[in-house]
């Protein structure tokens, strides 16, 4: 089931992205889909009606090293949501 909701996440985010355009040029990918590995890395978060795929906190034991610091380096609009729920 979690394999299958990463995988629909994926989908969904590729889909919308894909064919958007930004001042008249079609949108890139997101650079974490690059990254060898992210899905060992990333974990699924319901929002709502849907999920996303967030950072956890801590390293997964299955992720590398190489892949994980690589996701913590993304910056800006590429940066991936923290799985841990927002101090309000």
């Amino acid at each position: 089931m979690r394999k299958n909701i990463c995988k629909i996440s994926t989908i969904v985010l590729l889909a919308t992205t894909a064919g958007t355009a930004v001042n008249g040029a079609a949108a890139l990918p997101p650079k974490y889909l690059e990254i060898k590995d992210f899905k060992k890395c990333l974990k699924d978060k319901a929002v709502e009606s849907y999920y996303i795929l967030c950072m956890p906190d801590k390293k997964p034991a299955a992720c590398p090293r190489a892949s994980w610091k690589q996701l913590n380096a993304l910056t800006a609009n590429d940066k991936i949501p923290s799985c841990a729920p927002k101090a309000e």
